[in-house]
């Protein structure tokens, strides 16, 4: 299934007023020049905090917040999701956000969210906040939730999936650890090669898959790769071809439902006069290409 999203590219300005000592007040206005994407982000419960009162409500719906990570009980229950990978259950904040040239993340405000589930069977979701709790129904056909702001729609499908097995990893480039991939996607397979899950890395680089407990393997996806990469990661000291058979990564084994962390990162190679990295975790032969669904 493919994640689709539409983007309108817009100047979005930012207001900044500040006040005077005597009450006289100075305003600036900033124009950035971003893209918005809609995002989906695991909602922070309070609960899941060492130091609950330490935190407002807009540092908890930004995983940039310095510290957040540090002071949760269990770091896995945050961060920015695909949209299809969502579980029944979940707790989801859909935001319409943009990032600034140093990569600093900014949620636009005052976005009025609708969903195509407008009679609330998979889920509810708040209009003006973007809150999400997911059903215990799952999905049988994508959904389509919508941010608006400004004039411009933007849009993303999502799937509830059972609660089964949450894969959490990240796909970086290799040899720079930088998240140079959002976009790109990562398939799950089953023992007999065909593909139970796929995942969009988001724009931290992260992935957070559901999968179910038969998944055995993995490969990056590898006509969803940028061009200046080549069709080929490194993961646990071992270099793959991505998009071949014989090529898949292998998952921790004895999956079980609940988290899973992958036990390393994924390093996409970046294309350079070294040319493309030599398998070596490959074995027997190529049999036949992987398709993105």
């Amino acid at each position: 299934m493919k994640h689709v999203q539409k983007f309108a590219v817009a100047f979005l300005a930012v207001i900044v007023a500040g006040c005077g000592g005597t009450g006289n007040q100075a305003a600036s206005k900033t124009v950035v020049n971003g893209t918005p994407r809609l995002e989906a982000i695991v909602k922070v419960l309070r609960t899941n905090l060492q130091h609950p009162t330490q935190w407002t409500d807009a540092q908890l719906v930004n995983p940039q917040t310095p510290g957040l990570q540090a002071d949760l009980l269990d770091p896995t229950v945050f961060g920015i999701v695909d949209p299809t990978n969502i579980e029944c259950g979940d707790k989801i904040i859909f935001q319409v956000v943009y990032y600034s040239a140093d990569g600093t993340r900014h949620i636009v405000p005052n976005v009025n969210f609708a969903s195509s589930d407008t009679s609330g069977t998979y889920g509810i979701l708040a209009a003006n906040t973007g809150e999400y709790i997911a059903s215990v129904v799952p999905t049988t056909t994508p959904l389509v939730v919508s941010g608006s702001y400004g004039g411009f729609e933007y849009t993303s499908e999502y799937d509830l999936k059972i609660h089964q097995v949450r894969v959490i990893g990240s796909v970086l480039a290799q040899g720079t650890n930088a998240n140079s991939l959002p976009g790109s996607k990562v398939q799950f397979f089953n023992a007999e090669g065909a593909v139970v899950d796929t995942v969009t890395v988001q724009s931290d680089g992260s992935i957070r898959a559901s999968v179910p407990v038969v998944a055995t393997s993995f490969s990056v996806v590898a006509d969803s790769v940028p061009a200046t990469f080549y069709q080929s990661f490194g993961y646990l000291g071992l270099q793959y071809d991505a998009g071949v058979v014989s090529c898949f990564a292998p998952l921790p084994s004895g999956l079980t439902v609940g988290t899973t962390n992958l036990p390393g990162a994924i390093y996409v190679a970046p294309r350079s006069d070294a040319g493309k990295p030599a398998s070596s975790g490959c074995s027997g032969p190529v049999a036949r290409t992987i398709k993105h669904l």
